[in-house]
């Protein structure tokens, strides 16, 4: 029997089932978009999510969960819970958080907030696999089976360069004959940027008023993204030093407070185009900071792979 998704809200309930090519696909309902769950190669496969909703709603597999699978996974964009029996529940509030969850045979469910483009990627691994790979690379503890004490779930930000080859899997520049090796090699270069990152000593050394401080600092740096505070004024107004500021952006958010800008910048620039907006691309510029279209074009490419006006076209083809 193929797997089945359950797709959920308040008011609604509806069963999605992959078909051939590997994909759920809802037009109406509690969610609007897609699921694909594809093959990259032996014991490792790939989740695709890209959809929303008008109000709060859920994501949950159906049938019995493999015995101890992995999933690493990437929240791109929106904000929610994720839920695992056995686990305290995961909250991102921020785009670009990296997870690792082991299935463990237990309820698993996504809860997603209303009105925001949900964008997730994830690599599944058989245990087989996790041990393959841990015979010939030195893998963290917490990703290989037979070192696990129990079922994990955990969330921390999986910063800028994992996010790009993330949304190369989601948005893939090759179609056609190309595609599963595409796949399968950006597959392998976000398995290696996760283990990475899951690998790192997170930085327990700011206080957690410090981190309601670089919180507040961050709400702050994007309120207004066409004129944003510099770094010294921003740390002046939440009352820390740069460096600490800094170290606070990376604990949280995976990176500098520079570089989260610019990603804010560019997801929001994405996700306008996506919403179908006709506004010239200097404009375009102009409401994301930049004083030079060709700028923001250029970081637009770097961050994306594509041009912003192609990226347009596309998102209205």
């Amino acid at each position: 029997m193929k797997r089945q998704w359950m797709f959920s809200s308040n008011s609604e309930r509806v069963i999605g089932e992959f078909d051939t090519s590997g994909r759920i696909r809802m037009d109406d309902g509690p969610y609007r978009g897609f699921l694909d769950h594809l093959p990259v190669r032996a014991g490792l496969s790939l989740f695709l999510a890209e959809g929303g909703a008008d109000s709060a709603y859920s994501l949950a597999a159906l049938g019995e969960p493999a015995s101890d699978n992995l999933i690493l996974g990437c929240m791109l964009s929106g904000t929610g819970i994720l839920e695992a029996v056995g686990n305290p529940n995961q909250v991102w509030r921020a785009s670009g958080q990296l997870y690792a969850l082991s299935l463990s045979n237990r309820p698993v469910r996504y809860h997603l907030e209303a009105d925001q483009p949900f964008r997730s990627v994830a690599l599944m691994l058989t245990p087989d696999a996790v041990e393959a790979l841990a015979e010939d690379h030195d893998l963290p503890e917490l990703t290989r089976s037979s070192r696990r004490t129990g079922p994990i779930s955990m969330m921390r930000p999986m910063g800028p360069l994992a996010s790009k080859v993330a949304m190369d899997l989601l948005q893939p520049l090759y179609r056609g004959p190309m595609e599963r090796l595409y796949r399968e090699g950006k597959a392998t270069e976000l398995l290696a940027l996760q283990i990475g990152l899951l690998g790192q000593p997170l930085d327990k050394d700011l206080t957690s008023a410090e981190l309601r401080r670089v919180r507040e600092a961050r709400e702050l740096l994007v309120t207004d993204l066409r004129n944003p505070p510099d770094l010294a004024g921003l740390a002046a107004a939440v009352g820390l030093r740069v460096k600490r500021l800094n170290q606070g952006f990376r604990q949280i958010y995976g990176t500098t407070v520079f570089d989260h800008l610019l990603d804010v910048r560019m997801t929001t620039a994405r996700d306008m185009l996506d919403q179908g907006l006709d506004m010239p691309l200097k404009q375009l510029a102009w409401a994301m900071g930049y004083r030079q279209a060709s700028n923001f074009i250029s970081a637009f490419r770097t961050r994306f792979g594509i041009s912003p006006g192609a990226y347009g076209r596309r998102s209205r083809d």
